[in-house]
């Protein structure tokens, strides 16, 4: 598929969308209609372009800033849980561990 500029432009679009408010929760629907393109297209452009699906970007963008939050501050894992869109830390926790190998404390303690 040849991505074309307008193509790049709204991929973009979203890409800086999701980056700005890590917490929310987007469906697939919600970002082609800011995009717009449709669901089908932006998942397959989204996927070309950037080597990665839409939420596999997301993941990676949270768990980067949940190494930012935890090396750099003193919130509590619960709160930077909330901040990378996790109601519930047991959710985060295993998300972390899943993505990073260790839990969070662990993390934490390990790189301080």
């Amino acid at each position: 598929m040849h991505l074309t500029t307008y193509d790049i432009e709204c991929l973009t679009k979203i890409k800086a969308l999701i980056y700005a408010d890590l917490g929310r929760h987007y469906t697939i629907q919600q970002l082609a209609a800011v995009s717009g393109m449709g669901e089908t297209k932006l998942k397959k452009c989204f996927k070309q372009h950037y080597q990665m699906g839409i939420f596999e970007y997301l993941q990676q963008q949270r768990m980067q800033l949940a190494i930012r939050l935890l090396q750099d501050t003193d919130c509590s894992i619960k709160t930077i849980a909330r901040n990378c869109g996790y109601r519930y830390y047991s959710n985060f926790s295993a998300a972390f561990k899943a993505y990073h190998g260790l839990r969070p404390a662990t993390y934490r303690n390990a790189n301080r």
